[in-house]
């Protein structure tokens, strides 16, 4: 699975360009790791997975990986082990559910985007988090 992750990833120039500044055999274990624990579930999906979770999207942002990869990346994921379910014969229902649990965890990596930017914007500006909605829903009216 993870083969065929960075495989995919190694095809974009930015991310592998990421993925060069890293040891691949870490990066494939740390995979490995959140693959299991999507399954796993942790603490049952409770607070503390979130939290990793969350974790994650921030390192994804420390490490310089936009948003912009993070989606399809994830579709990677799922078409990949759909491809292996398809092949094993597993129930259509065992691959809805993994999408239903891979789009659970990109919302919480996607979150992390969303609050570094405020936080950034915030510690800059001293604008508060009522103002900063307000900017970000007025942008996205003004692109309509």
């Amino acid at each position: 699975m993870s083969d065929a992750f960075y495989g995919y990833l190694d095809r974009d120039a930015e991310m592998a360009a990421v993925i060069a500044k890293h040891n691949r055999q870490r990066l494939g274990q740390t995979f490995a790791d959140w693959f299991k624990e999507m399954f796993t579930g942790m603490d049952n999906w409770g607070p503390q997975y979130a939290e990793r979770r969350w974790k994650i999207g921030i390192v994804h942002v420390r490490v310089g990986i936009g948003p912009q990869h993070v989606v399809p990346a994830m579709a990677t994921v799922v078409q990949e082990v759909s491809r292996r379910l398809v092949k094993e014969g597993k129930p259509e229902q065992l691959r809805t559910s993994l999408s239903k649990v891979c789009m659970i965890d990109l919302s919480f990596i996607e979150q992390a985007y969303l609050e570094v930017a405020y936080n950034a914007v915030q510690q800059e500006t001293g604008m508060s988090e009522a103002l900063f909605k307000r900017l970000i829903a007025n942008g996205a009216n003004s692109l309509i």
